[in-house]
């Protein structure tokens, strides 16, 4: 592989931007409903949450979840500072004649009072968006400051040894409307950043994202959590409660108020 194959380098703050109607339009598609909520019975198995708990999605994207925590008799509140996730997020509960709140905010200075949360939950690998620890660990701060005594708080993502073993430097695949998408990929082994450009094409229409993500070791979260004040209980390799291992696709952590 050349130079110029390579994704560029992306810095912070790269995502304040960026998830907007594109993002929506190249990546929504590949989210199922079924997997949702398939997710969302799997989040409640594993926090063990009464009927009418007070969860906070976070960041809550464009509600796939928080709305189904809402249809699951769960007290659903959502939180992200994408604008645009926010409209679609308000716009789909409505749909369903549900009433999640939604606020925006960054996960780094969130607007809820102390301990009002019975859960917080991140899910999808969004944490590490801001690439460095000390950012992650004042959302994980914050995360802490908001769970009531005896709260949890859960974190889905993906994790370095996976990762490295199966990193793919290209991808692509079609949209159901035609759009064509174009992956490259860069792995900073010293960072732990990958780095990713992405093109998309739907006949004459075509453009180009670029974007960026801290990809780390379960070790380095568990350091994470531990100073933020959370103390991890469980871990687990995916949805369906197996362990978690070095090969495990996902990485699934409970954590506790330390």
């Amino acid at each position: 592989m050349t130079a110029a194959d390579e994704a560029p380098p992306v810095t912070a703050p790269w995502w304040r931007h960026h998830f907007d109607e594109t993002y929506l339009r190249l990546h929504g598609p590949r989210f199922d409903e079924a997997e949702n909520r398939a997710e969302v019975a799997a989040v409640l198995d594993l926090l063990g949450l009464p009927l009418g708990s007070r969860v906070l999605d976070l960041p809550c994207g464009w509600g796939r979840h928080t709305r189904l925590f809402g249809e699951a008799g769960q007290d659903a509140f959502g939180a992200d500072l994408s604008p645009v996730f926010l409209a679609r997020a308000r716009q789909g509960s409505r749909a369903h004649g549900l009433t999640p709140r939604y606020a925006a905010a960054d996960m780094r200075a969130l607007p809820f009072r102390d301990a009002s949360f019975d859960a917080v939950v991140n899910l999808d690998s969004s944490l590490g968006l801001f690439l460095a620890d000390a950012e992650d660990v004042r959302a994980l701060a914050e995360a802490r400051r908001v769970l009531r005594p005896g709260g949890r708080f859960l974190l889905e993502t993906m994790h370095r040894d996976d990762v490295v073993a199966n990193f793919a430097s290209r991808d692509a695949w079609t949209l159901p409307d035609g759009t064509e998408v174009r992956v490259r990929r860069r792995f900073d082994p010293v960072q732990g950043i990958s780095h990713e450009s992405l093109r998309w094409q739907h006949g004459r229409q075509k453009g180009r994202t670029r974007s960026a993500f801290r990809v780390r070791t379960a070790t380095e979260l568990d350091g994470l959590l531990r100073a933020a004040g959370l103390r991890p209980l469980l871990w687990r390799g995916g949805w369906d409660g197996s362990p978690f291992r070095r090969r495990s696709e996902r990485l699934i952590v409970v954590a506790g108020l330390d």
